[in-house]
């Protein structure tokens, strides 16, 4: 299971507010059975690399309209193989070691 990081940049658009863009993004997600995590500056896929893959394409692929022409995806692709990764597991074992350094 891999956890991906992304983030959809418009190139172009009238104003610096993206979150319409970003929505419809996130509107390619509905359909899939991923479990997904929308931060500030991107959102965490988790699930099997070939879905989240394509899933990350198609988020790509539907921002660009008659407005935008340009658009720029960041990945960034976590994959193990030695044991489960999950979004949630990541975020606890940092917290537990932040917790068991005070």
């Amino acid at each position: 299971m891999a956890v991906v990081e992304v983030t959809v940049v418009p190139i172009g658009s009238e104003g610096p507010s993206l979150s319409e863009y970003v929505s419809k993004a996130l509107e390619e997600l509905e359909d899939t059975d991923l479990k997904y995590e929308l931060t500030s500056s991107g959102t965490i896929l988790q699930g099997d690399l070939d879905e989240v893959l394509a899933v990350a394409k198609r988020m790509h692929e539907s921002v660009f309209d008659q407005e935008i022409s340009r658009v720029v995806t960041y990945l960034q692709i976590d994959d193990r193989r030695d044991k489960s990764l999950t979004i949630r597991g990541k975020k606890e074992s940092v917290e537990k070691k932040m917790k068991d350094s005070t």
